[in-house]
């Protein structure tokens, strides 16, 4: 199998609730959340993962969404890691993938944790190109 543009990295599930959501995924999937995290406004993702588990092993970020934001609500979306998010946007769109948001540093560029891209597939499902580690 020849090697892609991007390695997956996660799925990405939107909640209303970080709480319920970390109680209910958890029950299902019998994974542990390990963590919080986010920005200036407070925490807006929580990990779930094996805290026994190697660090390539699946594990699923819940994400917070507004209430307001309905068209949000029952998203999932995958997580693509690279090496070079512009590369991959690049490559993405040169087989019929769409850009959604550029290239960007997640909170911000003073203070970067992740750089991302938001795409499209081409029948509209959204995924992310994430480098990370910094």
């Amino acid at each position: 199998m020849p090697d892609g543009i991007a390695k997956l990295w996660k799925p990405v599930v939107n909640v209303l609730d970080l709480a319920e959501g970390e109680r209910f995924w958890s029950a299902l999937t019998g994974l542990t959340p390990t963590g919080r995290h986010g920005d200036a406004n407070g925490d807006t993702y929580a990990v779930l993962q094996d805290p026994d588990a190697d660090v390539d092993a699946p594990w699923l970020l819940l994400q917070l969404v507004p209430e307001d934001q309905a068209a949000w609500l029952g998203g999932t979306h995958l997580d693509l890691r690279v090496e070079d998010v512009a590369l991959a946007v690049s490559q993405a769109e040169g087989i019929g993938g769409v850009t959604v948001k550029p290239p960007a540093f997640y909170p911000s560029n003073q203070a970067p944790y992740l750089e991302w891209a938001i795409m499209q597939d081409p029948n509209g499902n959204q995924f992310c190109f994430v480098r990370w580690p910094l």
